[in-house]
């Protein structure tokens, strides 16, 4: 039973409905979009999407990593000033290395200058390694100041607002929102959401979607159910669970973790490579699949376990295996919840 995965809703395997036999869609666009990949399969997700969250438009990548490479160095200028939290994705860090921009590394948490009217803030609104985010309270401030905000929403589209993420609480919109489809939403790809102009201006400019095939069709129908799933009844279900469970692994695992995040997941800090190592193993051995993070995926003495929680958990389950770890973080204990 794995307790690192992304599968935040445990969709991953589930199945579209259908007669068996149907009509199979080609197993690839054959081209890029702008040469003659462009289906109408890919422009109905796209607004499909860009409806649920609220924007004027979508563009549909083959996965968050790729969008957030290829984005930035569209969008930014030599003239621009970026802001970049220190933790954020590998992706997001090699997009701006990409940029002309003048970038400035935020520490962890902290929020642009006030004075930085028209800069770019590039940031998560869950950090994948630490489970906490920025406060909504200071993205509205810098968009309302009038600056731009990337979102990346990875870990918390699907799970807030009815599935909208955190951006749908803020009173502001942000310039663009990434909302990457294999975590929560158990499939792959990832749409870039923004008015209808910068989407436009992304379709011409940026690289990683004009010189790349377009998403497979076969793959569209299982984005489309998805969308449905998390959008409907089904995925509010699912996310009471979700939550139901974090509370109950929060509650078991009392001071290991940090007890004020509102997040699927749990960063154990452990501090030393090697003890990471032998924690996971002991897990495994035990029936649990949990893998040691260590440098450079996080910084120096800080080796965790990074453990998620699943709708697809049950309770029972949850509690013995917060039991199991709770035992073994006792017998060789760490440094604490990040």
């Amino acid at each position: 039973m794995s307790f690192c995965s992304n599968d935040y809703l445990g969709l991953a395997d589930l199945r579209p409905p259908g007669p068996a036999g149907a009509a199979l869609a080609p197993s690839g666009a054959a081209s890029s979009r702008l040469v003659c990949g462009e289906m109408d399969a890919h422009r109905e997700v796209e607004r499909s999407f860009a409806r649920f969250v609220g924007f004027e438009d979508a563009i549909l990548f083959p996965s968050g990593f790729q969008a957030n490479v290829g984005v930035p160095a569209s969008l930014l200028r030599p003239s621009d000033t970026v802001y970049s939290d220190a933790l954020n994705h590998a992706s997001l860090i090699d997009g701006l290395r990409l940029a002309p921009a003048t970038r400035r590394i935020l520490d962890h948490l902290a929020s642009p200058p006030e004075a930085s009217e028209a800069s770019w803030w590039f940031v998560e609104s869950v950090f994948s390694m630490d489970g906490d985010g920025p406060g909504l309270e200071q993205l509205d401030a810098h968009l309302g100041r009038g600056g731009c905000v990337y979102l990346d929403e990875a870990h918390a589209i699907g799970l807030h607002a009815g599935g909208r993420g955190r951006a749908a609480a803020l009173r502001h919109r942000p310039s663009v929102l990434v909302a990457p489809l294999g975590k929560a939403f158990g499939c792959a790809g990832a749409f870039v959401c923004a008015s209808a102009t910068v989407c436009a201006w992304i379709r011409g400019h940026a690289r990683g979607f004009v010189f790349t095939t377009a998403v497979s069709p076969v793959l569209v129908p299982r984005i489309n159910h998805a969308l449905e799933l998390v959008a409907g009844p089904e995925g509010e279900r699912r996310r009471e669970r979700l939550w139901r469970n974090v509370e109950l692994f929060r509650a078991r695992l009392g001071g290991h973790v940090d007890a004020d995040g509102a997040s699927p997941i749990f960063p154990v800090l452990v501090g030393d490579d090697r003890r990471a190592l032998a924690l996971s193993a002991a897990l495994l051995e035990r029936g649990w699949h949990v893998q040691a993070i260590r440098p450079p995926t996080v910084p120096e003495n800080g080796a965790r376990l990074r453990i998620t929680i699943s709708a697809a958990h049950e309770p029972e389950t949850v509690e013995r295996f917060a039991a199991e770890l709770c035992q073994l973080l006792e017998q060789a204990p760490g440094r604490g919840a990040a």
